[in-house]
């Protein structure tokens, strides 16, 4: 280590050292800006160079007992701690070389003779040897931590590459084995549509196909299909049988449930009950349908006496639709919620509230027990839930944001 003519006067005054740096408190553990000073007898902390008050700290050269690199400071680099018998200071400096002349010259402060003001040329050339050890003993630290800290982020990114590798072989396999599944499915229907029967027998044949993860998005595109079938009158009773399912869906038709599980649970109610909900939807809509949940035991049958669409969350609001006749709900073993369509589609504005509400009796029906009151569906539309607002005779209501009858909603993107 070199010093100029300034750094030697200056140091044969008295004062070794001064600059900024961040000392961390006692109590509170928060950095804070001090200007140190260094000089033969003491180290001193002031809030700025020309502060003429008490330091805020003041340590004496003759009460330390450490001082050396310190490295246990989480994103923070070039600190040196300071210790005494009573507490420890903990001082961050701007660089490597920075926290090199600091240490340096507080071991070269700490070996000096005792009570001495006036250094003589031999002493300075003493204590300039036992700095530049001090300082190469400085350096090997700090590259010893470096060194340290360059093992450690290797292996962590190379344990982050591992893990992401894993990650991506098990995605792959998943997306193999449903690439699989669709494909077998896809070629189940392709056989079914070229092949020689009749329109009803190929319907019967594609409506027993477990459509487990079936995306129809080649079907989707097709904006109409025609067939003509011609079936004298005579001759449909034999064709179509009581057992015989044949529903025609909106190929623009989405779905979103509110809840992942219906479970069978035995309502508090008995006898003619109000369900309502109330929803926003984040884009214009139009309503087709709602799906409510089916008894939940063999023979059980419900009646829905009435079905509408409220403008508002209050259910004396204005009606925006009103189903024109009772349905009749059975059990069904196959499917615990009932779809109820309606006679056409009803406009849905978006972020204005609306209520449906039903007027039920019967028997006792599933229950959605795990709602979410926010839902995302097809074509990013969002919908919000809430509970609905009821007027004085209407005090029996089973649904609200958590759990009820009312389960799924269908509609189409406006």
């Amino acid at each position: 280590m070199t010093y100029n003519i300034k750094d030697l006067s200056s140091y044969m005054e008295g004062t070794l050292k001064t600059g900024w740096i961040e000392k961390r408190s006692h109590y509170l553990k928060k950095w804070r800006k001090r200007w140190l000073v260094l000089n033969e007898t003491s180290i001193s902390t002031y809030k700025h160079p020309e502060s003429t008050a008490t330091p805020t700290a003041n340590i004496s050269i003759n009460s330390i007992v450490e001082a050396g690199p310190w490295d246990q400071e989480n994103n923070r680099e070039f600190c040196f701690k300071i210790a005494t018998p009573s507490r420890q200071y903990i001082i961050s400096t701007n660089s490597s070389s920075d926290l090199g002349g600091w240490l340096d010259l507080i071991t070269s402060a700490m070996n000096s003779p005792k009570n001495s003001t006036i250094l003589n040329i031999s002493n300075f050339q003493e204590r300039k040897a036992l700095s530049d050890i001090s300082l190469i003993s400085v350096f090997s630290k700090i590259k010893e931590i470096l060194n340290n800290r360059e093992q450690d982020l290797s292996q962590e990114i190379e344990n982050l590459y591992e893990n992401h590798i894993k990650i991506a072989e098990i995605e792959q396999i998943k997306i193999n084995e449903i690439l699989e599944s669709e494909t077998k499915s896809y070629e189940k229907f392709e056989n079914i549509l070229k092949s020689n029967r009749s329109a009803v027998h190929k319907i019967r044949l594609i409506q027993a196909i477990k459509r487990n993860n079936l995306m129809f998005k080649d079907f989707d595109n097709e904006s109409e299909t025609q067939f003509s079938v011609a079936i004298p009158d005579e001759g449909l009773k034999k064709i179509i049988h009581s057992s015989t399912r044949v529903r025609l869906d909106n190929p623009l038709e989405e779905k979103i449930r509110r809840t992942t599980i219906t479970r069978a649970l035995k309502w508090r109610y008995t006898g003619e009950r109000i369900d309502a909900l109330t929803f926003t939807v984040s884009e214009p809509i139009k309503l087709t349908g709602v799906g409510i949940c089916a008894p939940y035991k063999a023979g059980g049958v419900t009646t829905v006496k009435e079905f509408q669409v409220i403008k508002g969350n209050y259910t004396g609001s204005s009606s925006a639709y009103r189903h024109p006749q009772s349905i009749v709900i059975e059990y069904n073993s196959d499917e615990s919620v009932f779809k109820i369509e309606m006679d056409s589609p009803i406009p849905i504005s978006k972020n204005h509230k609306y209520t449906v509400m039903f007027c039920i009796e019967g028997s006792h029906t599933y229950k959605c027990v795990d709602c979410m009151q926010s839902v995302t569906g097809p074509g990013h539309i969002r919908w919000d839930f809430e509970n609905t607002t009821f007027s004085q005779n209407h005090q029996n209501n089973r649904c609200d944001t958590i759990c009820g009858p009312i389960a799924d909603f269908y509609y189409i993107v406006d």
